[in-house]
């Protein structure tokens, strides 16, 4: 089908009375290009409703107006509206007349206009999106949030998503390829047409075939072919081909990579059949200072430094993915662990996705597994993360209803589920809470929920290891291929001897865990990888007071720099001989170090402290080596044994050279001065738009932390999209022209102008 970009030129409003005038465009409407989060461009509020969960942004109802004159060459065609994202209760009317609706902001609203559409004048393209009060647990944005695309098919034409490619085989001469399509005559008579499959490498055509096919209304093409000399993809070689299926006047064209998978508790993941541990990052879909939407250049920026920072994989918290980041993880080799939703039938919100999930949970899953069929990055799919109710006999009728529905539409991936021990308990958590204290029963059914925030916080090994956890688990294993563990490390070592044909996954991991956790998935087959919580920063679920917005638990910031635990994760991997070093906070020496698990340091990577010389620090210092050194300006201050890569030096501050040694190598750090360093720019790009990291440079080409220092944001050629820095506050958005740089420094998005 023809495919035409609707992204751009749109007014968008906020309308507070519903029974104002629809077709009134308001004089404060803005007119902007999609994708474009309504909500972020609102009021972030210190007395929200939603409070810290959404970032300290309350909820609205929006509206996306396009005028569009559809020519009378369009008459005679099936005219298919696909808006990927609208966040979260939406409705589309064309002319006014309604023309679909949608409860799931994560899944494509797709619908035909054809009825609606008038030719050769204007029509109307109004999309209401509507969230209301507690609808997700973190910021979602609301709003269109991923692209708008209009698909014009001719008489006979394919199905949208539904060419689907599979790699069935592989041997030393190529691979057998299966290659299935619903295509659709919309005239009243049969219609014969010649039908053609290609298939084209970046140099040459590697399969064209032709045929003739007759189709009454409907037709399912099924056709295998075998390529000769294929070129296999894989994280390290994302290669790609062309697939293109034309129909009469009919073209469909993918793009899609030929792999195979196989999974075993003996094996383990196996990608066209080599063993591949999964070093995940689990990630929201925020785009940080752009709001919640989907920009597909911003994704380039995002998993091109999570992939540099030693992750081979991302997990898709806790959503369906868009398409933009799914095509970008395919050029750049990254595996996807790709997940339905957060809730089933129990609510996390009041106004939460749980209200449609009995109705809607089909259509979110054949959306789902019908978009992501073809994307070689995708290796997996997560039927929901933390469900409360899969000890619950309906839960489990609903766990396996997912895997059904997922593997009759795909069963080339695995299927998992993230389960948390203590939210798997359900109500029996109870009995968990009596077992383990020997207190009374009231004790903990009062409902408080810092009773049991207290228990898991100190017996956490105990729960997930506890009968009724193993019951649930146990339970799990017909409902799934892969058990999918939420912080239940202390499962792993023991369920791969008891279940000897379990496979596990870490779902979800604390950054504290990751050296214990590697150590033992590296050593048990049955274990195929870690997601850590979390990889980026990401919006919302803070606990801190307005007017904060952003989580800081990702090894990388919203921004793109990396933090200690990135450099310590990398080493872990194996993937860094070259030891690191950071430094505490003076002011917290000789204090107790507690900021939750989800933080691994507050350390930085800095040695120059404004403090006096003889004030002292503590150093931490990671390595893959058995010991290592630390010296200033020379003078040795020790040599300590490393254990589970890490080592702390308690030593005097003084100015100069902080250096490490280890057998693999050695890294420093050096005292700046403030006075001599310099902002410097360091520029990625992608298409039309420059991600620009500012920070602070010294002459001696080290980085040093930022204090205020001023940055005009101002290019040729260019637009600012956002720009912002750790303390820039949120004002409608982030469109500064200049920033205070604090902390490692800022972001500034530019695009080239239009």
């Amino acid at each position: 089908m023809q495919i035409i970009n609707l992204n751009r030129d749109w007014y968008v409003y906020k309308r507070d009375d519903a029974f104002s005038m629809v077709t009134a465009i308001p004089a404060d409407a803005v007119n902007t290009d999609l994708p474009y989060d309504a909500l972020f461009h609102d009021e972030q509020k210190e007395y929200s409703l939603n409070g810290g969960r959404t970032g300290y942004f309350d909820s609205g109802v929006y509206y996306y107006h396009k005028k569009i004159v559809f020519g009378e060459e369009y008459i005679g065609k099936r005219m298919i509206l696909k808006a990927e994202g609208l966040f979260s209760k939406s409705f589309v009317y064309v002319n006014g007349s309604l023309s679909a609706s949608g409860s799931f902001g994560y899944i494509s609203t797709v619908c035909d206009i054809t009825p609606y559409v008038k030719y050769g004048s204007e029509n109307t393209i109004l999309i209401i999106c509507k969230t209301d009060a507690f609808s997700s647990r973190w910021y979602s944005g609301s709003g269109v949030l991923r692209p708008v695309y209009l698909y014009v098919g001719e008489d006979v034409y394919t199905e949208i998503d539904s060419l689907k490619v599979k790699c069935e085989y592989v041997n030393e001469e190529g691979a057998g390829i299966r290659i299935r399509a619903d295509l659709r005559n919309e005239r009243p008579e049969a219609k014969s047409v010649s039908a053609e499959i290609v298939i084209e490498d970046e140099t040459e055509t590697v399969l064209m075939e032709s045929f003739p096919l007759r189709i009454n209304k409907t037709y399912h093409l099924d056709r295998r072919f075998f390529v000769r000399n294929v070129h296999l993809y894989d994280e390290n070689d994302p290669h790609l081909y062309t697939v293109k299926l034309r129909v009469g006047n009919d073209e469909t064209i993918i793009r899609t990579g030929f792999r195979y998978e196989t999974f075993d508790a003996v094996h383990g993941l196996c990608i066209n059949g080599k063993t591949v541990k999964l070093r995940g990052a689990c990630i929201h879909h925020d785009e940080g200072i752009l709001g919640g939407i989907a920009l597909k250049e911003f994704e380039y920026y995002r998993v091109s430094l999570l992939k540099e920072a030693g992750f081979n994989a991302i997990r898709s918290a806790h959503n369906h993915p868009s398409q933009e980041l799914l095509e970008v993880c395919d050029e750049l080799g990254v595996y996807v662990l790709d997940e339905v939703c957060d809730m089933w039938t129990k609510m996390k919100g009041f106004g939460d996705y749980a209200q449609y999930f009995q109705t809607d949970w089909k259509n979110a899953v054949d959306t789902m597994v019908n978009e992501d069929y073809n994307h070689p990055c995708v290796v997996g799919y997560s039927t929901g993360n933390e469900i409360s109710d899969i000890n619950t006999e309906k839960g489990f009728e609903t766990a396996h209803d997912l895997y059904e529905r997922i593997h009759g539409k795909d069963d080339t991936r695995f299927v998992t589920n993230g389960i948390n021990g203590a939210f798997a308990a359900g109500d029996e958590i109870i009995d968990i809470a009596v077992d383990l204290t020997g207190m009374d029963r009231s004790v903990f059914e009062s409902g408080d929920v810092n009773k049991f925030m207290g228990l898991m916080a100190s017996r956490m090994t105990d729960i997930v290891n506890h009968p009724v956890v193993t019951k649930v688990v146990e339970r799990m294993d017909s409902a799934v291929d892969v058990q999918g563990y939420n912080y239940m490390t202390a499962r792993y070592e023991k369920d791969a001897e008891t279940y000897k044909n379990r496979i596990m996954l870490g779902t979800e991991t604390y950054p504290k865990q990751i050296a214990e956790n590697w150590r033992i998935i590296s050593k048990t087959p049955a274990c195929i990888g870690d997601f850590t919580w979390t990889g980026w920063d990401y919006m919302g679920e803070l606990s801190a007071p307005y007017p904060a917005l952003n989580n800081t638990s990702g090894d990388l910031d919203r921004f793109g720099f990396r933090r200690p635990v990135s450099y310590y994760r990398e080493i872990v991997y194996g993937l860094r001989k070259q030891p690191y070093v950071c430094v505490r906070p003076y002011e917290m020496f000789g204090k107790p170090r507690e900021f939750g698990p989800w933080k691994f340091t507050d350390a930085t990577e800095t040695w120059t402290l404004d403090c006096e010389e003889g004030t002292m620090v503590t150093v931490e210092v990671y390595s893959s080596d058995d010991t290592v050194e630390l010296e200033v300006n020379g003078v040795s201050q020790g040599v300590k044994e490393v254990k589970d890569c890490y080592a702390l030096f308690d030593i005097p501050y003084q100015k100069g050279i902080l250096k490490a040694h280890s057998a693999s190598g050695s890294f420093d750090l050096m005292t700046a001065d403030r006075k001599k360093a310099e902002i410097v720019r360091e520029d990625h790009a992608y298409g039309d738009y420059v991600f620009s990291k500012v920070y602070l440079m010294d002459e001696n080409q080290k980085t040093l932390p930022a204090d205020g220092e001023t940055c005009a944001c101002e290019r040729e050629g260019y637009e600012i999209i956002a720009a912002a820095s750790e303390r820039t506050v949120h004002d409608h958005g982030f469109a500064n022209q200049t920033i205070e740089l604090y902390g490692q420094g800022g972001l500034v998005i530019y695009r080239k102008n239009q």
